[in-house]
């Protein structure tokens, strides 16, 4: 099956998870629930376990069970600055532009996160769509439904797809769709449901080379 779309996830993708933008979010996100759900400080913690357990992550959580607006949510958490730890990546943009598949981002953030991050990375003019949380119905990835989405709307078959993504259960999923898939773990452990893995973003056309 010959590829058709080049899939990428972009936080901890598209830079290094030492940039610390995730855990800024997941700041937010504690501050969210006790400032607008009205959760005690202590109880976080053991709540937003429990909500990603039964839910996948604390927004479907949070929206199954107390009722809260996904977008008010999603403004919420990304208020986070981008501008000190993001810089315009040459390299990285001058190695997209010689892979010829089609880029499009899949992300479980929001969209004004994604294209924000695009922008300060000085690659976003690379992308042909954005698929966030409010395209795939803010179903998240892992869940085969957010995939399922993406697909459909390209449209594409998952065996014309590679994903390229930092987590391990995204990739996972997507493989057992029958998308190619490259793990950037950036120092981490390589996920065994990786077709391949890669230390860093600026490794993927070597990578994408050796899937043939």
């Amino acid at each position: 099956m010959v590829l058709r779309f080049l899939l990428l996830d972009v936080d901890n993708t598209l830079y290094a998870r030492s940039c610390g933008i995730v855990e800024r979010i997941d700041r937010q996100i504690d501050a969210y629930v006790v400032e607008r759900v009205g959760i005690a400080p202590a109880a976080v913690a053991p709540l937003r376990a429990t909500l990603r357990r039964d839910h996948g992550t604390t927004l479907r959580g949070l929206m199954h069970r107390h009722a809260i607006d996904p977008d008010d949510y999603l403004r919420f958490v990304h208020a986070v600055e981008l501008a000190d730890v993001l810089r315009a990546d040459p390299v990285l943009a001058a190695m997209l532009a010689r892979i010829r598949l089609p880029k499009v981002a899949v992300t479980n953030a929001s969209t004004s996160h994604a294209r924000a991050v695009l922008g300060h990375l000085g690659i976003d003019h690379h992308f042909q769509r954005v698929y966030a949380l409010e395209q795939m119905g803010y179903v998240p990835k892992p869940a085969p439904e957010a995939f399922a989405r993406v697909l459909a709307d390209l449209p594409a078959t998952a065996a014309e797809c590679v994903l390229v993504e930092d987590s391990g259960p995204n990739l996972a999923s997507a493989r057992r769709l029958g998308m190619r898939t490259v793990h950037v773990h950036d120092g981490e452990p390589r996920h065994p449901d990786a077709e391949l893995g890669i230390g860093s973003i600026l490794h993927l056309e070597d990578a994408l080379a050796s899937l043939g």
